[in-house]
């Protein structure tokens, strides 16, 4: 033990590359602007998440640092409660810590980190559910999983996940609650199949190879299927697998809400690390080439995709300086800098005409009235333009006409 290198203590390590990502975080939070959608649910939703975020921002002040820092602290708990579900699947430290540090720097897992969105609290209850299950506490369990089924709809495929383990196992009496639970989601939320049947499935691997970066989610496919044929099934397993599986098979007639499903997936990388390193180890390292190739190849495709989420900005001068608003963050763009360049012309309320752009600047201080006149498109005798530029690249162009 004294002998032990630094990089396998968890205690020395983890703490590092939280402190690392937190700054990374903070920064890619500094370029944000509340979205239509997180405003929406901000101002108007009664679920969690808005409770959550009008509470913080009221102990923080109204601003976007405050209402994106319980997902950030969110995330934090995740990669605890996640190393502690990883300690049932990787008997190595070394292992566990490389399980956590691929979860963290996800672009799936770095995006919901900082978004106002639900994904941190599912994977929050997840992983709790996992961990009470693995330590066969039975009790606290079934507390957890019936007052999910309250917190929000997303919780519906977590009762058939553990339906499916349940049954596998012959665990009759989880089998029993976790149907139930089903049902009661889908008569309660009123889920179900609607629209015109419409074929997603390539979208829908384009998002999942988007969340996990196309070599790991590759790895990640690759981790189920030797899973499914080899080794032995735990519920992790059963959860990453049936959500995915299911969302492929629903993708085929409808676009599913995706938002709900990938939580359930990027919690796997236990899975994907133990199944890198059981074929690694198994080699005599003169046959370990093809896996540092690879290891390295999917890391720093990993690295470039998450890079590509924190410092997003930058972006615009290189593929979207003549169609920012193709740029994947623009509608977490414009809001804030509107709303400061408004207050610097001593402007504190507008009519934009877009309900979604009002409800944005409410968030920073900018009423609607009748006052002043703010569009995008050209206005007859108007008093000023705003401008807002990203890396020299015009992302958005205002007029403002004073209301008399």
């Amino acid at each position: 033990m004294k002998n032990e290198k630094f990089y396998h203590n968890e205690y020395i390590v983890l703490p590092i590359l939280c402190a690392f990502e937190a700054l990374f975080l903070i920064y890619a939070i500094s370029n944000l602007s509340i979205s239509f959608y997180e405003a929406e649910i901000f101002y108007e939703s009664d679920s969690l998440v808005g409770i959550i975020t009008r509470a913080f921002t009221k102990l923080f002040g109204q601003n976007d640092y405050a209402v994106r820092a319980p997902f950030i602290i969110l995330h934090f708990i995740n990669c605890i409660l996640l190393y502690k579900v990883s300690k049932y699947l990787l008997k190595r430290r070394f292992d566990r810590v490389i399980s956590v540090m691929l979860y963290m720097i996800l672009p799936g897992t770095l995006a919901s980190s900082i978004l106002v969105n639900m994904a941190g609290i599912i994977i929050f209850f997840t992983l709790l559910l996992i961990f009470f299950e693995e330590k066969n506490l039975k009790i606290p369990f079934y507390i957890i999983l019936f007052i999910t089924a309250f917190i929000d709809k997303s919780f519906f495929i977590l009762y058939f996940c553990f339906f499916i383990y349940a049954f596998f196992y012959k665990k009759t009496f989880m089998a029993i609650v976790s149907i139930g639970l089903f049902a009661f989601m889908i008569s309660f939320y009123n889920l179900g199949f609607e629209g015109k049947p419409k074929d997603y499935f390539l979208d829908t691997l384009g998002v999942f190879a988007a969340t996990f970066s196309p070599i790991v989610f590759l790895f990640f496919v690759y981790t189920i299927y030797r899973i499914w044929l080899k080794d032995s099934k735990n519920l992790l397993f059963f959860i990453a697998t049936t959500t995915f599986c299911a969302t492929l098979l629903l993708s085929i007639r409808q676009k599913t809400a995706l938002e709900m499903i990938l939580p359930y997936c990027i919690i796997s990388t236990p899975l994907i690390i133990r199944a890198f390193f059981n074929s690694y180890r198994v080699r005599l390292p003169v046959f370990r080439k093809a896996h540092k190739f690879f290891a390295i190849l999917a890391l720093s495709v990993l690295l470039i995709s998450s890079a590509l989420i924190i410092f997003n900005q930058s972006l615009y001068m290189i593929f979207f300086s003549q169609k920012p608003q193709k740029h994947f963050i623009y509608k977490y763009d414009v809001a804030k800098d509107l709303a400061k360049s408004l207050q610097d012309i001593n402007v504190n309320c507008v009519n934009s005409g877009d309900e979604e752009l009002n409800l944005r600047l409410k968030f920073y201080g900018i009423n609607k009235c009748e006052k002043v006149e703010i569009s995008q498109k050209f206005i007859e005798n108007f008093d000023k333009t705003i401008e807002i530029s990203k890396y020299n690249v015009r992302i958005a162009k205002f007029y403002v006409k004073m209301i008399k």
